[in-house]
């Protein structure tokens, strides 16, 4: 609907989850931000690596080791099996090992820069 509103199509390739699903996964700022990383990763990144960047986006380059830490145990606790489930990544070494980037990420990450450029 978007994108015939504003004259393109928001992602180039169809994002394979439900209306409820997507909405459930997106609802989490810190999961959209590992949809964007995640859009950006070519091969492989390490859990560590993912959290470091999240923890920058959410808490600013002077993050604290407390702040870290909760977002460490959030991912480990609960996102990566969220994003695993939605196909944005997936975790073979369980949560805290490398994480590869799947067929959903690039176009939620596509989706969620649409929305940014058409919301205040």
């Amino acid at each position: 609907m978007f994108g015939r509103l504003f004259g393109r199509q928001p992602v180039s390739s169809p994002i394979h989850l439900s209306r409820d699903e997507l909405f459930n996964l997106c609802r989490v700022e810190r999961r959209r931000h590992a949809i964007t990383i995640m859009a950006d990763v070519e091969d492989v990144i390490p859990m560590r690596t993912l959290v470091d960047e999240v923890t920058s986006r959410e808490f600013g380059p002077d993050w604290t080791t407390n702040q870290r830490t909760t977002v460490y145990t959030t991912f480990y606790q609960q996102h990566v099996s969220i994003l695993d489930d939605a196909d944005v990544l997936s975790a073979p070494d369980g949560p805290s090992g490398s994480l590869y980037p799947e067929a959903n990420a690039e176009p939620l990450a596509e989706l969620l820069s649409f929305i940014e450029t058409i919301s205040d």
